[in-house]
């Protein structure tokens, strides 16, 4: 009977174990296997960390493959206040880490206007608002920020903070309240941010630029993502983890590594978005780094990477646990970052240093306290590509932009720096002559071997005269010399730039047909190249109406020695040269060579030659023009020809020189030289602000052309398609 009894019990409990078990089992299944995906979902949002990762962007390379731009890998901190507790945690635990970074002389990003030590001052004239452009008055970002901070209206009004009212309505900063002073701020903001009163005032500041820095993300005042330091050693890496400071993380990056010092203005830099309407719609996001300027700006479509998204998976303490990158549950596409294309520039690395110091020691060594700065380019006579464009002055391009001091210096110089004078317009002065020459025989004007007669000024025909008056322009030889050039054909007009002959064929041409060849040579126009750039312009009338100037007929005689009005680009100087030397095929110059994958596996996009318009010149013609310019070069009685008569390889040039401003100031000098005579490869053309005279370049260009031609220096091959020199 117990028997019996124990094991009816038995069974109970059996019966009882088992439901409890099924139905153990039915919520785990429930759980994993029904519901499992879904509340994996909601535990992995509730957790997760979402981060965009930048592809690496592009590298850019010389013609022969050798790195002018490419990337360096980097640590950065960035910061997660949010895990970080209240104020009472918060605070010293940034503390601390700004601690470590004092430690190891580490600077961190900190652009609160305020000096970073006692008595505070502002560090900008107008820390709260100022006068836009078109008239009234908008928020600084500290305005704004102190507009948008839960500050209490006790505090406001004590520190007499303009609201938003008071900016809308205002025409200008007068109508401002003066706003705080830079100690008053201080003040309040150290107990808005709850900062422990025991500190010193410099702790406080310091702790008080990094709550900025994170309050203008917060308050959508400025929208890049914060990065508190970038390019961190392994020092405080290390003392980072060691003290396991809550809400820092260090990640790895790249910056641009910038190889070399030689072509700032052609490489430019990168930095975060400046204009988000440009780059919004194209799969860019806010906090993207783009190309600013130059090379990085021009061909930011190839160089830049897609980003990619990664899911970090936290703990409560925001430790990271798993990452992993997020797939698209429509596509099944697992969205990585890709790396940006390579872009391969037509100049040549080893020729660019060479012209850049040729050219600063050009400068820095002439005699002359009036030279301020100029420009060289070399251009290729078969296809238009630009293997050098050097200006002077230049800058440091690996530090400027990370460094506000030397940024600063260099904004504030009277030379401006950040200029690219080859690019920018300047009287052509004598290097214009070639033009009107060829313009005049192809107009069958003049011949090649007609002599016109100087007498010292020009002295045409009476019947011819009339337009002119009394105005009897003179030539140079008579101004500095009281002399002449007698009898002269176009070669020895040209190589003795005697002005009386060129004002005779400017005479004969009119300013119409001087405009309507000088169009067809590309200048007063942009030429094309990839980079910003002066159109310059060419004197006439529409150019004086333009400029608010009365046109006066005799103005053509100016105009056909490259005087008045014109103004062109070092670099539309040798593109023009060029497109004389090709028989008149108008190449569009550019920086670009080609484009490869990032892996180099595979050419993207090849440049090919680009002809603008085509004059179809006469060969005999170019001829004529050519051996005028040989005779620059090679004939005794030049005054260069000690510089240029025994090069690696004979040359044809022209000098010439352009009074601007006081007649008490040295002339701008300028030079054009091509190479060789006999099958030309490149045309060399350089500008010298205040240089006096085209002549003082021709040495500067023929240790160009001895350099270019060296053996050591030839065109170099590249071995094979997909290799590039390293």
């Amino acid at each position: 009977m117990e028997g019996k009894q124990f094991n009816r019990r038995s069974l109970a409990v059996a019966v009882v174990l088992a439901a409890v078990l099924t139905v153990f089992v039915g919520v785990l299944y429930n759980l994993q296997i029904v519901h499992g995906e879904d509340y994996r979902a909601m535990s992995v949002t509730r957790i997760s960390n979402w981060e965009t990762v930048e592809g690496a962007r592009g590298e850019l390379l010389d013609r022969y493959g050798r790195e002018l731009v490419t990337n360096r890998a980097v640590y950065q901190i960035t910061l997660n206040t949010s895990l970080m507790g209240d104020e009472a945690q918060r605070n010293p635990n940034l503390m601390e880490l700004l601690n470590i970074c004092r430690d190891n002389g580490l600077s961190w990003s900190d652009s609160l206007p305020i000096s970073a030590e006692p008595p505070f001052a502002y560090t900008t004239d107008t820390p709260l608002a100022y006068e836009l452009s078109d008239g009234g008055v908008a928020f600084t970002r500290l305005g704004s920020l102190l507009n948008a901070l839960p500050l209490g209206d006790t505090v406001k009004a004590r520190l007499s903070l303009p609201d938003t009212d008071d900016i809308e309505a205002a025409k200008d900063l007068s109508e401002i309240p003066a706003g705080p002073t830079a100690e008053e701020l201080i003040a309040a903001l150290r107990t808005y941010f709850e900062i422990d009163p025991g500190w010193s005032d410099e702790d406080a500041r310091a702790l008080i630029g990094v709550l900025y820095e994170v309050n203008l993300r917060t308050y959508e005042v400025y929208a890049q993502e914060y990065v508190f330091a970038q390019d961190v050693d392994i020092n405080v890496i290390s003392a980072v983890k060691e003290r396991g400071l809550s809400g820092v993380s260090i990640d790895t990056t790249t910056v641009r590594q910038y190889n070399t010092s030689a072509a700032a203005h052609i490489l430019g830099h990168v930095g975060p978005i400046q204009n988000w309407e440009a780059y919004q719609g194209k799969g860019y996001n806010m906090n993207d780094k783009v190309g600013i300027d130059g090379a990085e700006n021009s061909f930011e479509s190839y160089l830049r990477g897609e980003s990619g998204t990664l899911v970090q998976e936290l703990d409560t303490s925001g430790r990271v646990t798993s990452e992993y990158w997020y797939t698209n549950p429509e596509t099944g596409e697992t969205d990585e970052p890709k790396p940006g294309d390579n872009v391969m520039l037509t100049l040549d690395l080893r020729l660019q240093e060479k012209v850049s110091e040729i050219l600063a020691s050009t400068i820095e060594n002439l005699d002359s306290e009036d030279t301020e700065g100029g420009a060289v380019v070399v251009e290729s006579v078969k296809d238009g590509e630009v293997l050098a464009m050097a200006s002077y002055p230049t800058f440091d391009l690996a530090n400027i932009y990370s460094d506000n001091a030397l940024y600063a210096e260099a904004y504030n110089d009277p030379l401006e720096p950040f200029n690219n004078r080859a690019l920018l317009g300047y009287l052509p002065g004598s290097t214009f002559k070639p033009l009107v020459a060829i313009a005049a025989l192809e107009e069958g004007l003049t011949t090649p071997a007609e002599e016109i007669r100087d007498t010292g000024s020009l002295q045409l025909p009476e019947e011819e005269h009339y337009p002119y008056g009394d105005f009897h322009p003179q030539c140079w030889i008579y101004r500095q010399y009281r002399g002449n050039h007698g009898w002269e054909n176009l070669s020895e007009a040209l190589r003795d730039s005697c002005n009386v002959y060129f004002y005779t064929l400017g005479h004969r041409l009119g300013i119409d047909r001087i405009d309507q060849y000088a169009a067809a040579f590309g200048l007063g126009q942009t030429t094309g190249i990839e980079l910003p750039e002066s159109a310059g312009r060419v004197a006439g009338p529409a150019t004086s109406e333009a400029l608010g100037q009365t046109w006066y007929g005799g103005e053509v005689l100016n105009a056909s020695i490259g005087q008045g009005n014109t103004l062109i680009t070092p670099l539309q100087l040798s593109n023009y040269i060029v497109t004389l030397l090709n028989g008149g095929d108008h190449l569009v110059p550019h920086l670009l060579k080609t484009v490869k994958s990032s892996d180099y596996t595979e050419t993207v996009y090849e440049q090919e030659v680009e002809i603008r318009n085509s004059l179809n010149l006469d060969p005999d013609n170019v001829e004529a023009v050519k051996q005028g310019m040989w005779a620059v070069a090679n004939d005794p009685e030049s005054t260069v020809d000690q510089y240029l008569s025994n090069l690696a390889v004979e040359v044809g040039a022209k000098t010439g020189s352009a009074q601007v401003g006081s007649a008490e100031l040295e002339a701008d000098a300028i030079f054009v030289l091509f190479a060789p005579y006999d099958d030309p490869e490149i045309v060399i053309s350089i500008v010298v602000e205040g240089g006096a005279s085209g002549g003082n370049l021709a040495q500067a260009a023929g240790e160009i052309v001895n350099y270019y031609f060296s053996a050591e220096n030839t065109v170099e091959a590249v071995d094979a398609e997909n290799t590039l020199l390293r």
